[in-house]
C-alpha cells in the first residue's frame, strides 16, 4: 500500500477506545465460549492485538477486555464438514450513493441476464435513487454460483444490514473512488467485522475526474486499523471498478479491463465456501420476509440439511420459542434478478419457500424431531419516535383515495411493518387511537408514512422526538449521538461551523473534498439537534452542501432544550378557500405552503413567519366589492408560486407544537392545540424515555400476522 495519511475526518486523532476484532467464525468452527475466552498472553494473540501500520494510523492498543459470560450459538457437532465448491455467498455493502446497486445490475448483465431488471424495484427506490430494502439476487460464472445480497447505505436503514449480514460467508465494500469512506461506511465495515466476515474492498467510481484512488485506500486501511481489524482482516484484497461502465481490475485503477471478470475471478477466490453438515438436522434462519402473488414468503439461508416441496417442517424463535409446525408447498432459488421455482434446496444455499401462516425474521426453520433453533437476530436500537394518529382535522377522510382511516387499520398496517423491519418498533400513544413509534431516523419512518399515504392510509404524526434511555451504573440519563460529515464548498464553510454551533455539535475534523474548493466538516452532535438540519443546510447554502449522519454512541444528556426554528408559523383562524387578495397583503410577512383557491382550515399552518413568533391571520378574506373601478395594474401582480413541501421536509420543518396531516393527497400542517381530539399534554417534549435493556420480541406488537 502507499503511504498513510491522516486519520479520516470522521475519526477524530486520539482515539482513546478500539473494539477488539471478533475472530473469523467463517474459518473457525470451535465452541464460541473458546474463542470469546481471553488468551493467556494477549499480546501473541492476533484477535487482541493492532499492527503496527494501525497505530501508525492513529490507532492505540487495544487493553483486555472484561471477562465475558460464555454464550450459546448454534454450531454443528461434527467437526468434519464439507465444503460446496459450487457456490458463494456475498453481502455488497457501502455507503449511500456509492454505487451497489449499479454494480450489481452490471454484474447479472455480464453474467447472461438477457433484460437487465435494477434491484432497486420498489417505486419509492426508483423515485428516490436510493436503496431501502435489503434484496436478494444470484449470478453463474464458472459453473459457480453467486449468491449477493444487496443492502441498503443510509444510515437510517441499518438494521436492513445487520439483520442481512448472517446469509454471506464474506462482504464487498464499496468505497467511493473521490469521497473515500464515509459514516456509513464506519458502520457496515464495524459489523461485518464484528462477524468474521471476509472482507473484499472495491474502490468503484474510478473513472470519475475527481476520482484519488491512492488516498481513498490509504483512508480505508486507516478505518480498518481503528475499528480493531486483526492482520488478517487487514491484509484485504482491493480491486478498481466501474459499476458504470461495467469494467474492473486487480493492477490498478490506470489497467482496467474489458469488463468485469478481475472483480468476479477475486470473490472466487477470496470469499470463504459455505461449510455445512449435510447430516445435521435442518436448521435455517429467516432473515427476510416478502409476498409473492399473495403467497407469504420466507428468505433465508440453509445452515444445514435440506428442503423439499412438501417437506413437514418446524418453527421455533430461539431456544424457548414454541414448536409451531408447516408444510413447504413451494420452493425458489435466485437466479439474477429472479426467483425460479425448484424442487429441493441443500444447504449453504439462499432460498424462498412459502407454506407457513405465522412467521416472522428471526424465526429458525427446524426439523420437528430435531430442533435446534438458532439465536434470534439482534440489531440496535431505535433512536427516534413518533406518534401516529387517527386524523382528527376537519377534512379528515373527504378523498375518495383514503380508504383506511380507522385505528384498527392504523395498528393492523404498523404490526404488518414490525413483521419484516425488525428496527422498527411502535408501542400504544396517549389515546386510545394513537402509537409510538420508533425508528433509526426520520428518514425511516417518512418512508413508512409514504408507503403507507399510497396505500389509502389517512392519519396525523407528531413531530420527532429523540429517545434517552437509562444509564444502570449512574443513573443518568443517555441520548443518542451521531458522527456527521458535510461536504460543502469552501466559501460556505462558515455558514456550516454557525449552524453546526447553535445547534452544539462539536468540530471534530476538516479536510479537503474530492472536488475542487470543497471540504469535508466533521462533527459530534446530539441526534435531536440534527433534526432538520439537511434541509437547513441546503437553504442556506444554495442546495449545494450534502450531509451524512451515522449513529455514534449514548452520551450524557444535558437537558437543553433546543431551538428546532429560527422562524414562527403564520396560521390561519378561518376555515374556507385561500384567497389572491389576501396572500397578496400578506407577502411581506413570509411566505406561504398555499395557494389561491386551496381549502384550508382553522388552525392549519399555511406559512413560515419571517419574525421568530407565530402570526394569525385570515388567508380567507375576499376584497370587499364597490363600485369604484380598480387600477388595472391590480390585476397583474403575479404571486411567487408555493413552497413545495414533501414528508421529509415537513418533518425538518415541524415544531413540537405542530401535527402533519398526512392523506393520500395534500399533506397539512397544523398546531396542534387547535385540532380537537388530539392530546397536546405532552407537546414541548423533545424527548422521550425508554428502557435501557432490549424489550422481548413479545412486547413489541410483533402479533403473528395471517397475511404471510
Amino acid at each position: 500500500m502507499s503511504g498513510l495519511s491522516q486519520p479520516m475526518a470522521f475519526l477524530a486523532p486520539g482515539v482513546s477506545e478500539v473494539a477488539p476484532a471478533a475472530p473469523s467464525v467463517s474459518r473457525t468452527y470451535t465452541q464460541f465460549s473458546e474463542r470469546r475466552s481471553a488468551p493467556a498472553d494477549l499480546a501473541s494473540s492476533p484477535a487482541w492485538t493492532v499492527s503496527t501500520s494501525a497505530i501508525a494510523a492513529g490507532a492505540v492498543a487495544v487493553a483486555a477486555p472484561k471477562a465475558a459470560a460464555p454464550l450459546r450459538v448454534a454450531t454443528l457437532e461434527k467437526p468434519d464438514v464439507v465444503e460446496r465448491e459450487d457456490i458463494r455467498n456475498i453481502a455488497i455493502i457501502a455507503h449511500v450513493d456509492h454505487g451497489k446497486t449499479t454494480l450489481t445490475n452490471a454484474l447479472m448483465k455480464q453474467c447472461g441476464m438477457e433484460k437487465v431488471k435494477s434491484m432497486d424495484s420498489d417505486q419509492l427506490e426508483q423515485e428516490r435513487g436510493i436503496t431501502i430494502l435489503a434484496k436478494n439476487a444470484a449470478v453463474n460464472y464458472k459453473g459457480i454460483k453467486i449468491n449477493i445480497v444487496d443492502t441498503p447505505g443510509h444510515a437510517d436503514f441499518g438494521g436492513e444490514v445487520e439483520r442481512i449480514l448472517n446469509m454471506a460467508d464474506g462482504c464487498l465494500l464499496l468505497v467511493d473512488a473521490a469521497e473515500g469512506p464515509m459514516p456509513q461506511t464506519k458502520f457496515v465495515l464495524r459489523q461485518a467485522l464484528k462477524l468474521g466476515k471476509r472482507i473484499i474492498v472495491c474502490i468503484n467510481k474510478v473513472d470519475k475526474p475527481a476520482s484519488r484512488p491512492d488516498w481513498v485506500l490509504d483512508t480505508t486501511f486507516d478505518l480498518f486499523g481503528c475499528l480493531g481489524a486483526d492482520d488478517e482482516a487487514c491484509d484485504f484484497p482491493v480491486v478498481y471498478a466501474s459499476g458504470f461502465r461495467g469494467v474492473a481490475s486487480v493492477d490498478g485503477p490506470d489497467d482496467l479491463k474489458e469488463d468485469l471478470t478481475p472483480l468476479l475471478d477475486t470473490i472466487l477466490e477470496e470469499t470463504p465456501k459455505p461449510k455445512v453438515d449435510n447430516d445435521a438436522p435442518l436448521q435455517m434462519l429467516v432473515s427476510n420476509l416478502d409476498y409473492d402473488d399473495y403467497v407469504g414468503l420466507c428468505i433465508g439461508r440453509l445452515v444445514s440439511g435440506e428442503l423439499t416441496v412438501g417437506q413437514e417442517i418446524g418453527i421455533m424463535y430461539g431456544e424457548d420459542g414454541e414448536l409451531r409446525k408447516g408444510n413447504v408447498t413451494k420452493l425458489w432459488h435466485f437466479e439474477n434478478n429472479d426467483r425460479i421455482q425448484i424442487d429441493k434446496v441443500k444447504a449453504g444455499d439462499i432460498c424462498a419457500f412459502a407454506g407457513l401462516t405465522e412467521v416472522t425474521i428471526g424465526d429458525t426453520v427446524v426439523d420437528q424431531n430435531d430442533a435446534r433453533p438458532l439465536p434470534p437476530i439482534q440489531v440496535e436500537e431505535p433512536t427516534v419516535a413518533m406518534e401516529f394518529s387517527v386524523n382528527k382535522s376537519p377534512f379528515a377522510a373527504q378523498l375518495k383515495e383514503s380508504t383506511k382511516v380507522t385505528a384498527v387499520q392504523i395498528k393492523a398496517r404498523l404490526e404488518k411493518e414490525c413483521l419484516t423491519n425488525l428496527a422498527l418498533r411502535f408501542e400504544p400513544g396517549s389515546t386510545s387511537e394513537s402509537f409510538k413509534v420508533k425508528g433509526r431516523g426520520t428518514l425511516q419512518l417518512g418512508i413508512l408514512m409514504e408507503n403507507m399515504r399510497r396505500e389509502g392510509f389517512e392519519f396525523m404524526v407528531s413531530a420527532p422526538e429523540v429517545l434517552l434511555r437509562e444509564d444502570p451504573e449512574t443513573g443518568k440519563n443517555l441520548e443518542p449521538y451521531e458522527d456527521v460529515a458535510v461536504d460543502v464548498p469552501t466559501e460556505y464553510q462558515g455558514v456550516i461551523m454557525e449552524e453546526m454551533q447553535k445547534k452544539g455539535g462539536v468540530m471534530k475534523g476538516m479536510e479537503t473534498g474530492a472536488v475542487e474548493n470543497s471540504l469535508i466538516l466533521s462533527f459530534e452532535i446530539p441526534t435531536r439537534c440534527t433534526i432538520g438540519m439537511p434541509g437547513k443546510f441546503m437553504q442556506r447554502t444554495s442546495g449545494t452542501a450534502v450531509m451524512t449522519s451515522q449513529f455514534s454512541h449514548w452520551g450524557e444528556f444535558d437537558g437543553t432544550t433546543i431551538k428546532l426554528r429560527d422562524k414562527g408559523s403564520i396560521t390561519t383562524g378561518a376555515t374556507g378557500k385561500a384567497t389572491f387578495y389576501s396572500i397578496l397583503n400578506f407577502q411581506q410577512r413570509g411566505k406561504f405552503f398555499v395557494e389561491p383557491a386551496e381549502e384550508v382550515y382553522a388552525g392549519q399552518v399555511i406559512g413560515l413567519h419571517n419574525k421568530d413568533t407565530d402570526l394569525a391571520v385570515n388567508i380567507t378574506k375576499e376584497k370587499a366589492v364597490s363600485n369604484v373601478r380598480a387600477a388595472s395594474s391590480s390585476f397583474t401582480v403575479a404571486l411567487p408560486p408555493k413552497i413545495q413541501m414533501s414528508i421529509d421536509d415537513w418533518l425538518g420543518h415541524m415544531d413540537t407544537d405542530e401535527v402533519l396531516e398526512v392523506t393520500p393527497g395534500p399533506l397539512r400542517l397544523a398546531k396542534k392545540k387547535e385540532i380537537k381530539g388530539l392530546n397536546d399534554s405532552d407537546s414541548s417534549a423533545q424527548v422521550h424515555m425508554v428502557h435501557t435493556a432490549a424489550e422481548p420480541r413479545s412486547t413489541l406488537s410483533l402479533a403473528r400476522s395471517n397475511n404471510l
